[in-house]
């Protein structure tokens, strides 16, 4: 006899597992979460776990906040490993400095000493007596957004999943992919696992980079793509860095922009990063390489040299994670276009970690009630709403893509 839940998510990580936490919190709905490997071993895994701003457009910026909010609670509540090291925005010339605030940072910023938009402005003096890896050509100053950082992915999934069984109403299936959707009508009836049939009332696509292929199951073209990311390292502990802020240079590393962090015991993370689908990069997230580029982690150093001094530290290879990504570069968080009772919310292009409680938060809202928005008002401390009615899945068919605001 199959088992039975009132809502399944498919895809255990941030995303899937926060989701099944929101649901179950704020309602009385009986949950199954099935996840094709074991807890955060896929992308949210192979994330750099960054906290930090994404003000690309308004719906980002008010999903970053409910991420952020998030954050906060929980490393006051959890041992998520969050590390506030901040974020640097170097200014080089070329640049007006001082900076003036963003639109976003104007209209979000709540002159709390505890927000995502508490900065402290450092002139070149400042900056190099500080961050002395740094190097001094061309620089003007920066800008040390001090509550930003990372946390410990693995931690922070494993929170959400203990979380969501102490209310009794979440089920985690680990090693269990979904292999069939079975439908009547426009609806899903039932999911085939590995571990047998489940009736259930309304389905979650959380699959990230494999939602494209989750939607296909039940016959939907879902208009998301998987891109391949590399991360390398350096050994900055040999020069003596520890605790480095998440920054980047004014340079492309073969055409794509390249972060940085530090990580706990003195290394650095190097991370390739775009915010929509590059045709270069796209994968198959079942069969894609998991190491880098043979030539990744040199080009980084050439890149990284002419603005870092780190003379001692050896650059080495890391790993390569996939990210679900869209032409726009915005989610898709929305019932389906042709199933009733099927929902998505993938398409993060790398800012899941960010954005994972809002993306929750909206997910719950949709499913639970059929609303898109979300009052952000006790956050921002004035009249505030996320709606994320533009983030449907039709939008591509339609012609109506969104654009980013970077004002």
């Amino acid at each position: 006899m199959p088992q039975s839940a009132d809502i399944a998510v498919i895809g255990g990580g941030i995303i899937g597992m926060s989701c099944a936490y929101e649901l179950a919190r704020q309602s009385s709905a009986r949950v199954v979460l099935f996840d094709k490997t074991m807890m955060a071993g896929s992308t949210s895994g192979g994330s750099a776990g960054v906290i930090c701003l994404h003000d690309m457009g308004t719906i980002y910026a008010q999903l970053t906040l409910l991420g952020f909010e998030r954050v906060r609670q929980f490393a006051r509540q959890h041992e998520i490993g969050f590390q506030p090291w901040g974020t640097l925005d170097i200014c080089y010339e070329g640049r007006a400095w001082p900076p003036e605030p963003t639109a976003y940072t104007r209209r979000f910023d709540n002159g709390q000493a505890d927000s995502i938009y508490a900065r402290e402005q450092l002139d070149r003096p400042a900056l190099l007596e500080r961050f002395p890896w740094i190097r001094p050509e061309r620089v003007l100053g920066g800008v040390l957004y001090t509550n930003q950082g990372y946390i410990d992915p693995y931690k922070l999934v494993d929170t959400y999943e203990r979380l969501a069984l102490e209310t009794s109403r979440v089920d985690i299936q680990h090693a269990t992919p979904v292999l069939q959707i079975r439908q009547h009508d426009n609806r899903i009836t039932s999911l085939v696992t590995r571990r047998g049939e489940w009736q259930v009332g309304q389905v979650i696509n959380a699959g990230g980079p494999w939602g494209a292929k989750i939607a296909a199951l039940a016959g939907v073209d879902l208009p998301l793509t998987p891109n391949r990311i590399q991360v390398c390292m350096a050994t900055a502990f040999d020069d003596g860095l520890s605790a480095a802020p998440l920054t980047g240079v004014p340079e492309a590393v073969d055409g794509e922009g390249v972060w940085c962090r530090g990580e706990l015991g003195g290394t650095l993370l190097f991370g390739q990063h775009h915010n929509t689908t590059q045709q270069s990069s796209l994968v198959d997230p079942d069969y894609v390489n998991r190491v880098n580029d043979s030539g990744y982690p040199a080009a980084v150093e050439a890149v990284y040299s002419r603005y870092w001094n780190l003379p001692k530290s050896v650059y080495l290879n890391g790993w390569c994670c996939v990210y679900g990504t869209t032409e726009d570069g915005f989610p898709i968080i929305a019932r389906d276009t042709q199933l009733e009772n099927f929902y998505h919310a993938v398409g993060m292009n790398g800012h899941g970690m960010t954005c994972h409680a809002g993306v929750a938060l909206a997910t719950a809202e949709l499913v639970l009630r059929g609303g898109s928005v979300i009052d952000l008002a006790p956050i921002t401390g004035h009249d505030e709403r996320l709606d994320i009615a533009p983030l449907d899945a039709g939008r591509f068919a339609r012609g109506e893509l969104l654009s980013f605001d970077l004002r």
